[in-house]
């Protein structure tokens, strides 16, 4: 019997485990026949050490027992024990009236007998903690929204949820309870996020971040291949409390799914994608970025083939606007945080060269203490650094993700094998299998990946390139 089998039988998917920070609780979220429900198991000194709950927080944080009956043999059969448990229980307290309210968390317990199999009740909790979550939300009012209009907003409670997508976060599969033919993304930061960051203080970086992300998207003059402003906000309410806070916003569904998928779907049904449609992609994702930097003056730090989405005429869109993480696989090697920069005049030209430096300083820091990864950007993010003093260094940055990211769409590697690296260097820009890729497309991008930054080809001029190459292909028929 598989982990899932007991819940999918019931048409009820589960979706997400984690513990909180002083071990003595497991979440787990399931969602089915559009609810969504926070189960909870609480580390009980009172009851017998056998119990189930017990047994689950003992192996999720993998604490020291006395007995090996304390605990589960395998983190696997304890996530069986958990989908078991909540399938016992589903039928009965999803009917519940009291489940549809935000604040709610079900607790699950057991008779924590070995004599006889356990009986597993269950009891709902309006849970205080919710109000903490509201608190760190700010009204619409208080967000700097050029679009959509301020007005544009929507109850959380009118969605329904259909399922969860890839992406950073809280990014789910919606329709309105008006209209259940209706598709939208809802994007933000929901109560589980908010019980995954709360106690290490994570969560207010979280919410922070994705307000900036929210209000840099919407002060961007627009462009085909960047993502849009939001359709609308999303907004929550404490119980018997009529003041909305915004928790998220809706966005039109992209339905293709994106690059990097595309690229792994097209390996495994062995098919190369068709250099009319690569020729064009690269263009598409070098527009984007040059219009980050050179019309909007900013720039987006997370450049890789996932977050590029794929539209219903299967045109790029770049999403993810975060700013605050980069991705290991596409990040160029000068954004580790050990190198200050400074555009100079090159001698002998009237154009600028950039001197890097070593910094040798005490430890500095301008990312938050609880920042995630081990990443030298994790510490000091030279983005925002040079954003505002050196934006030709940022620019040959992201020219090498740029590169990156269009070396593995014409080569078409295993895109799985990037999960594991540690460093950018460890990935080898091989072109194993492309003789169907022209030796100056293979060179303009060699060109992008100088590990000098000086050396590397600029953003215009990568443009020009890939501009003269989609049109190259179609009068040429290099496509076929």
């Amino acid at each position: 019997m598989g982990e899932r089998d007991p819940l999918e039988a019931l048409g009820v998917q589960s979706e997400w485990i984690w513990g909180n920070d002083l071990e003595t609780i497991v979440f787990a979220q399931v969602f089915g026949h559009g609810k969504t429900l926070i189960f909870r198991f609480t580390l009980d000194s009172k009851q017998q050490p056998q119990s189930l709950t017990t047994r689950i927080v003992n192996c999720y944080h993998d604490l020291t027992v006395d007995s090996a009956s304390a605990t589960f043999p395998d983190r696997p059969s304890m996530r069986t024990a958990i989908w078991s448990a909540i399938a016992a229980v589903w039928a009965k307290c999803s009917e519940q009236p009291a489940i549809k309210d935000p604040d709610v968390i079900i607790d699950v317990y057991d008779t924590g007998s070995t004599d006889v199999p356990s009986r597993i009740t269950w009891s709902i909790c309006h849970d205080d903690i919710f109000n903490n979550f509201i608190h760190l939300l700010l009204p619409p009012s208080q967000l700097l929204v050029k679009q959509p209009p301020i007005d544009t907003v929507v109850d959380l409670t009118s969605l329904t949820r259909l399922g969860q997508l890839g992406g950073r976060g809280c990014t789910t599969l919606v329709h309105t309870v008006s209209n259940p033919k209706s598709q939208f993304v809802f994007k933000g930061i929901d109560f589980r996020t908010f019980l995954n960051f709360y106690e290490s203080g994570r969560i207010k970086e979280e919410v922070k971040t994705y307000y900036r992300s929210i209000e840099l998207v919407s002060s961007m003059p627009p462009h085909p291949n960047i993502m849009a402003p939001a359709n609308a906000l999303v907004t929550i309410c404490k119980t018997g409390d009529d003041r909305p806070v915004v928790c998220g916003t809706l966005h039109a569904l992209l339905p293709n799914g994106n690059l990097g998928s595309h690229i792994e779907e097209n390996n495994d049904s062995g098919e190369r994608i068709p250099l009319s449609r690569k020729a064009l992609w690269c263009y598409q994702m070098a527009a984007a970025v040059a219009h980050t930097h050179f019309v909007a003056h900013t720039y987006h730090m997370d450049i890789k083939p996932g977050n590029f989405l794929l539209d219903a005429d299967h045109n790029l869109v770049l999403i993810d606007w975060e700013q605050n993480d980069a991705p290991i696989s596409t990040a160029a090697p000068e954004i580790d945080g050990t190198w200050d920069v400074e555009e100079i005049p090159a001698e002998g030209l009237t154009t600028t060269t950039l001197r890097y430096t070593k910094y040798t300083g005490p430890e500095r820091r301008n990312m938050p203490e609880n920042t995630p990864g081990n990443s030298g950007w994790n510490v000091w993010n030279v983005f925002p650094v040079w954003n505002d003093q050196c934006p030709k260094a940022l620019e040959l940055a992201e020219v090498f993700s740029l590169g990156r990211s269009m070396w593995m769409l014409l080569r078409q590697p295993d895109m799985n094998a990037f999960e594991d690296i540690t460093r950018t260097a460890e990935v080898v820009e091989d072109w194993a299998s492309s003789d169907d890729i022209p030796a100056h497309w293979k060179k303009v991008v060699q060109d992008c990946l100088k590990h000098s930054p000086n050396e590397r080809i600029s953003l215009r001029e990568l443009l020009k390139f890939w501009d003269s190459a989609r049109h190259e292909v179609n009068t040429n028929g290099l496509s076929l």
